[in-house]
């Protein structure tokens, strides 16, 4: 038996030792039968095949305890060109399915990150199916936290809860956003006032506590608004989401918003020192935001 203090430092270096790892190839393995239905089996709401090895890896280290590690063969797998069996739609779209299911279900917060790298599913509406049933066996099974799992068993890998982080500079007059209460100024910095902090998040939102930055009414205003981790019309693009698309606009920080002209930037009018929404420029340095030394887009 074995305690579960993080897979790398206990990795082995004998070439024929068990080899723990976080996550196994669904259908490489053997596991006792009990064993395999206490876990709850492979999630059936999981179409064909895809994400059945992380579910079932979660399960194993969130959920079944102490594991007893037993030396067996090492099995090599080659992949085929082609399937010899169908998909509901196609491989690629039902292992995203399933790979967002597995998400939901079981990475918690983590998710955001997940969705931060798939953002194209938020986008199409993925349909997960009904997981009441999975969440449900989560509980009964009493599994811990997948911030315990990167913590204990895959401590080498970097998760970070958000994108950036720290004071949201405007690179022209060298000041900050700041929350006053539920409305915004500009300021001059100070890395140790906290309504100067920000947080922008992998889905997209420029997020202070639970208020998010969006373009208020049509012609062009700043406010907050209570964030919703998956509301379009409050997402932003900024730096390397904006380098492929708008390689000019790399240091702007443009709105997603669908109401609003295309591509509409966050700017800071020099005059009034006031905060709003206005089409895009690649020479306007109003227009040009970094987020402090406490993060980096």
């Amino acid at each position: 038996m074995h305690s579960t203090a993080g897979v790398s430092a206990r990795r082995a270096s004998h070439c024929l030792s068990p080899s723990l790892c976080p996550v196994m190839a669904g259908g490489l393995f053997s596991i006792d039968k009990k064993y395999f239905y206490e876990l709850g089996m492979y999630d059936p709401g999981l179409d064909v095949w895809g994400g059945e090895n992380m579910e079932l890896s979660f399960k194993v280290w969130m959920c079944g305890g102490e594991i007893e590690i037993v030396p067996c063969s090492r099995v090599g797998h080659i992949f085929r060109n082609d399937n010899p069996y169908s998909f509901p739609k196609d491989r690629v779209r039902t292992v995203e399915r399933n790979l967002a299911r597995v998400a939901e279900v079981w990475l918690d917060e983590y998710r955001e990150l997940f969705y931060g790298h798939a953002y194209h599913l938020l986008l199409s509406g993925v349909d997960v199916g009904d997981l009441a049933q999975q969440v449900q066996l989560r509980k009964r099974l009493q599994c811990k936290t997948f911030r315990w799992y990167l913590e204990n068993v895959y401590p080498d890998l970097e998760a970070p809860l958000v994108k950036a982080s720290g004071l949201l500079v405007n690179v022209a007059l060298a000041g900050c956003i700041a929350v006053e209460g539920t409305s915004l100024a500009f300021e001059e910095c100070d890395v140790n006032n906290t309504n100067q902090h920000f947080n922008y998040t992998w889905l997209r939102l420029i997020q202070h506590g639970q208020l998010c930055l969006a373009p208020s009414g049509v012609l062009g205003a700043l406010g907050l608004r209570h964030c919703q981790a998956r509301s379009h019309s409050l997402a932003w693009l900024h730096r390397a989401l904006t380098a492929s698309v708008r390689p000019g606009l790399t240091d702007h920080i443009i709105s997603e918003h669908q109401h609003l002209p295309r591509p509409s930037c966050l700017e800071v009018d020099p005059s009034y020192r006031a905060l709003r929404v206005k089409g895009c420029d690649p020479t306007n340095p109003h227009q040009k935001w970094q987020f402090g030394a406490m993060g980096e887009a």
